[in-house]
């Protein structure tokens, strides 16, 4: 039995990339001509030909990792010269009747919805360049209910219909850490086939420890036909929103989206079974996970390593005056609110000023035994989820938020949109300090 193959394809090097990582995206022809070449090499040298997925009159949807809205400087999403580097390369070498390419951002009620994504990242742009017949923006098309058969923990999805009318879907992530998966790879990319619901369990409910076993379930509901992970410039440290760029200048490709992810995620200096999404889905045997039976062609997994610089979710004790108050709660807050602090305190924000004006302010989440209610006093407060009311520390809570000056609540479980709105009401808290006296 022959072993499943990914191709690993070094780029030559952009020579727009250090303007680009130091903040400024510009397209450049011979870049994404370069792009294209190692597009073209790796999808050769993993499928052989276009045409043994993609047969004449097919519809191909390309779908990329919007992530949220974005400039592509974030190194969030997906570069632009990859979007029209691909989107090219199956226009010119395949038989397809239509090519699109279609996305939803997975915070989009928040943080901007696929239309205003698409065109600050500048992929709607790179995708027209490229070539593309369509660019649909998944928020504003239908949905189809699904049975997940098989799942365990995401049994019953809204899929949007274009990914699911499609004849050919080509996954295209993004190589990059991520403070809830460790790793954003093909697997954790099909977050983007359901909508946004917040804060019920559709999309943003299983976040908790289990959205590594959600994303397997995802993928239950059609596997990608072909992977090409975008690794011309990574992401390390505290992605997906506030990491470092890393350079790689690389194309992975493959049919297996597990063993592809499992080969990109060694190539980020992680083992395939520390990445929950590919552990779930390896183990439940969706794909192949072994690097031992898999077939890396191309450029070998240790001649193209580098060691990422890994996320760290844990808020507690990371901002004096940030105070997180969270003994007993899962992942979902947990790297949630650490998500959205580093977003308002990398904002450009003064700190010290800001506490001088506003005073400590404290986040809440899950059961807090040991919890002073004192703590709260005429101070600024924030509570995450529901889940704190089962805890028999809920009349510490209770407490608390009477003594606070104000109380925001953000509620459901898992309330994956405080990754976004947090930081948003901080940044009102912040404001009103510089305009008018904040009462301490």
């Amino acid at each position: 039995m022959s072993k499943t193959k990914v191709s690993v394809v070094k780029v030559e090097k952009p020579e727009g990339n250090a303007q680009f990582m130091a903040g400024k995206y510009v397209r450049n022809e011979e870049d994404v001509k370069k792009i294209k070449a190692a597009v073209a090499e790796a999808v050769e040298l993993a499928i052989g030909s276009l045409d043994t997925i993609i047969k004449k009159g097919d519809i191909v949807l390309i779908k990329p990792n919007l992530a949220f809205q974005a400039p592509p400087e974030s190194f969030a999403v997906v570069d632009p010269r990859t979007i029209e580097a691909v989107v090219s390369y199956i226009k010119e070498n395949s038989k397809a009747a239509k090519v699109v390419v279609g996305d939803n951002p997975s915070l989009g009620m928040h943080v901007g919805r696929a239309k205003p994504a698409f065109k600050d990242s500048k992929m709607e742009e790179a995708a027209k360049l490229g070539g593309a017949d369509e660019v649909i923006y998944f928020d504003e098309t239908e949905v189809v209910p699904v049975e997940v058969e098989g799942a365990v923990v995401f049994k019953h999805a809204t899929v949007f219909k274009p990914f699911l009318d499609a004849d050919v879907v080509i996954n295209l992530p993004k190589m990059k850490v991520h403070l809830a998966g460790t790793v954003t790879l093909g697997l954790k990319n099909w977050n983007g086939i359901i909508p946004n619901c917040h804060p019920n369990d559709q999309q943003q409910g299983a976040h908790r420890i289990d959205l590594g076993q959600k994303m397997a379930d995802l993928y239950k509901i059609r596997k990608a036909d072909l992977v090409i992970v975008d690794s011309v410039i990574g992401m390390e440290g505290q992605g997906p929103h506030a990491g470092s760029p890393i350079e790689m200048n690389l194309i992975v490709a493959g049919t297996d989206t597990v063993a592809v992810d499992s080969v990109a995620a060694s190539i980020m200096g992680f083992q395939p079974m520390e990445i929950p999404a590919i552990r779930c889905a390896g183990v439940e045997g969706l794909g192949e996970i072994d690097l031992e039976k898999i077939d890396v062609v191309g450029n070998s997994i240790e001649s193209v390593m580098k060691h990422f610089k890994r996320p760290n979710g844990d808020p507690i004790g990371m901002y004096n005056g940030l105070t997180c108050a969270m003994q007993q709660t899962c992942p979902g807050c947990f790297v949630n609110v650490r998500g959205a602090l580093d977003s308002f305190a990398l904002s450009g924000i003064d700190m010290k000023t800001f506490l001088e004006k506003n005073g400590e302010v404290i986040v809440i989440s899950g059961g807090v035994p040991d919890f002073e209610p004192e703590l709260c006093k005429d101070k600024d407060i924030f509570i995450c989820g529901d889940c704190w009311e089962l805890f028999p520390s809920v009349d510490k809570v209770k407490e608390g938020a009477a003594l606070a000056r104000s109380v925001t609540y953000y509620p459901g479980c898992a309330p994956v949109y405080i990754f976004a709105q947090l930081n948003a009401d901080l940044q009102k808290l912040a404001a009103a300090c510089y305009t008018f006296p904040c009462p301490k």
